[in-house]
């Protein structure tokens, strides 16, 4: 077989690659499109609902406190990491990151949302207590079984991914408990204040207030759910853009070597043709 039949073979296979990077390229720019409105309808439901839970209290900030919980004194950290190895440098940022901040802490437990994390974390030596899948839907997010454990603990540092745009995603930690007090601060402190003096609450407004509360840091956990979503598929956006470059680098360089080698092909044949007209000419 000539090299110049192998390469315009090479020379498909690289289009095709080029062609279905490009299609990933699509498919993660309309998931960022998807649930960049999702974060601005979670803002939107907060700045609805933390009204309502400031009127109960004079002091948010004080419920925020969360008297009563199981795990008081209690600290955690939360890696939130993908389920497979896809984007596993992302995952292994992550868990270096929470693992520096950890330090020699002894009352703090570390809490992985996402299997890979979970992975990562054990083979450093710092397996974690409790485990949870990330959400694998962009549609149906179910959180509640993470809040309900991290609503036990003092203080509660989410390690994950963010998105900043669609070339910047960064490694960041934050507090839950004051992300939902930023949030809520962002709103402002408009409406009259509800007391159990002027109203019956049923069952009663500490239960009520409690409630909003996990509804509200699960509002928050869920932005930062979403966010690490949004930056993997920024992150795989890019990727696919580098794979499309690249692959369209190489279709031009493959292009001109089949050229170049199906061009010196036809001369060697042209050549053999016209040595053997020769030769036949001086033999008659």
């Amino acid at each position: 077989m000539s090299r110049a039949v192998i390469l315009k073979t090479e020379l498909g296979q690289i289009h095709t690659i080029g062609e279905l990077t490009q299609a990933f390229e699509g498919i993660a720019s309309i998931h960022i499109a998807k649930l960049r409105d999702r974060v601005i309808a979670s803002k939107s439901f907060f700045s609805e609902l933390w009204p309502v839970y400031r009127s109960l209290r004079i002091d948010p900030k004080e419920r925020l406190a969360r008297e009563g919980r199981t795990k008081k004194g209690r600290n955690v950290f939360v890696s939130v990491t993908s389920e497979g190895k896809l984007g596993n440098e992302v995952a292994e940022a992550i868990t270096d990151t929470l693992i520096s901040n950890l330090g020699d802490s002894k009352n703090t437990e570390v809490i992985a949302v996402g299997t890979r994390g979970r992975q990562l974390l054990t083979q450093r030596g710092l397996p974690p207590v409790n485990t949870f899948t990330f959400p694998v839907s962009d549609v149906t997010i179910n959180i509640g079984d993470i809040i309900r454990e991290l609503y036990k603990y003092d203080q509660i540092s989410v390690f994950y991914q963010t998105y900043e745009s669609l070339r910047t995603q960064k490694i960041v930690r934050i507090d839950l408990v004051s992300a939902v007090r930023n949030l809520g601060e962002s709103v402002g402190e408009e409406g009259e204040t509800i007391s159990s003096a002027d109203y019956i609450f049923e069952p009663n407004i500490n239960e009520i207030a409690d409630y909003m509360e996990s509804v509200m840091m699960g509002v928050a956990f869920l932005q930062i759910i979403m966010e690490s979503k949004l930056a993997g598929y920024a992150t795989r956006f890019n990727a696919m853009s580098r794979a499309k470059k690249r692959a369209s680098d190489l279709e031009g360089e493959f292009k001109r070597d089949y050229y170049r080698t199906k061009r010196a092909e036809s001369d060697e044949r042209l050549k053999e043709v016209l040595k053997a007209a020769l030769v036949k000419g001086m033999n008659l």
